[in-house]
């Protein structure tokens, strides 16, 4: 039997021109984009000069649509400096709202807060989903950051029947998550507490992810060295994995 990749994030995987491998999009999560917050809301923390930080590629979604919802452009923001989590992020940014931004070498919430003690930032406007890495808002209030909350879409969790169904358990296969919250939709369809004693190999998009793996007790096979699903696939193929065993 060829190795199955079973994809557990929202978009679709790419499509792969190899015959060794059987890809099964999965998606463990979903996204529903919604707000709450008024463009009052939004200008009166403004006024503060913080620095905003869009943590991942659904934020950048997610303001958009707040924007279209109040018919608002990015001038909103006027001088507001803006950093994106990751390269992936970044560019989306710039394909939607064409918007440059600034992303830290260390492309995680580790890495943003460590740049902005570097940086001497101590107020963010934080755009996210509704409920960010708990680790992440720890970090912040060490580091003596005050942020405003900004949420504009919400993860929901996934119990897939589908991958439930279609899932074999074998050191052969491979798992992507693309995200800190797939993993957990992953143990959700799989009715599991943890990660640990998943014998299908583990495949994260970014350091982030990793550390989500590793936090349920789950074994990172292969990282991502670039935080895109088309390198990710690459990887996967020029790795051979299915005749080099590590």
């Amino acid at each position: 039997m060829k190795p199955i990749i079973y994809h557990t994030g929202i978009t679709s995987p790419p499509e792969i021109h190899s015959s060794q491998f059987e890809v099964l999009h999965t998606p463990t999560i979903s996204v529903e984009f919604n707000n709450h917050h008024t463009p009052q809301d939004i200008s009166e923390f403004l006024k503060s000069k913080p620095v905003a930080i869009i943590m991942s590629k659904n934020a950048v979604s997610g303001l958009k649509n707040w924007l279209e919802k109040y018919n608002l452009a990015m001038d909103f923001f006027g001088e507001t400096p803006f950093w994106t989590v990751g390269e992936q992020t970044h560019q989306h940014l710039l394909d939607e709202l064409r918007l440059e931004s600034w992303h830290p070498e260390l492309m995680t919430g580790e890495g943003i807060i460590q740049s902005l003690v570097e940086k001497h930032q101590s107020r963010i406007l934080l755009i996210s989903a509704h409920e960010p890495q708990q680790s992440f808002i720890e970090g912040l209030n060490s580091a003596g950051v005050h942020f405003f909350h900004f949420p504009v879409y919400a993860t929901r969790i996934l119990s897939n029947p589908e991958f439930t169904a279609q899932f074999t358990d074998h050191e052969n296969n491979f798992l992507v998550c693309t995200s800190p919250s797939t993993t957990d939709g992953i143990m959700k369809s799989l009715s599991i507490p943890s990660l640990a004693d998943l014998k299908t190999k583990l495949v994260s998009i970014g350091p982030t992810t990793s550390s989500a793996i590793r936090a349920r007790n789950g074994t990172v096979y292969h990282e991502s060295s670039e935080q895109k699903i088309s390198s990710l696939y690459s990887e996967i193929i020029k790795m051979d994995f299915c005749h080099e065993q590590p």
